[in-house]
């Protein structure tokens, strides 16, 4: 059995690989090694919750949190394909849709991109997935 933090990181790894690979760019999987050259772009998932309340009388947990992606192409090629790609997330992560993983509904609340930077020589614009889930509660 899958734990809920492991079951809500599942849902969204299995479907940004999904994304990466129906868009032709790499997917750097966390706390794996991943050095590719700047001519590969690239996209990066990190999973961050937020601490989790009671949504009712102790039988479900609302779990909040967003799943930043980082969209990562050479600096030299100017902002046009970051933007690019992340329309193309917004697309496929728009507020209103869900992910389901193991009877775990997550909801998408909303999609915000954030400042394109340079690092590394890489244009990094980084994307914020923010999500509900409601969980039955561990009692035990």
């Amino acid at each position: 059995m899958s734990g809920i933090k492991t079951t809500i990181h599942e849902a969204f790894k299995i479907e940004l690989s999904q994304f990466a690979i129906d868009n032709s760019i790499l997917n750097a999987r966390a706390n794996i090694k991943f050095d590719p050259d700047t001519s590969k772009p690239y996209l990066a998932g990190t999973l961050i919750f937020a601490p989790t309340e009671q949504a009712d009388l102790g039988f479900t947990e609302l779990r909040q949190g967003f799943y930043q992606v980082d969209i990562n192409y050479a600096s030299h090629t100017g902002t046009g394909k970051t933007d690019e790609m992340a329309d193309l997330l917004n697309a496929k992560f728009y507020a209103g849709s869900n992910l389901n993983r193991l009877g775990i509904c997550i909801g998408i609340e909303s999609f915000d991109f954030g400042p394109t930077l340079t690092v590394d020589g890489w244009a990094r614009t980084p994307v914020t997935i923010n999500f509900n889930a409601y969980t039955a509660r561990i009692t035990s």
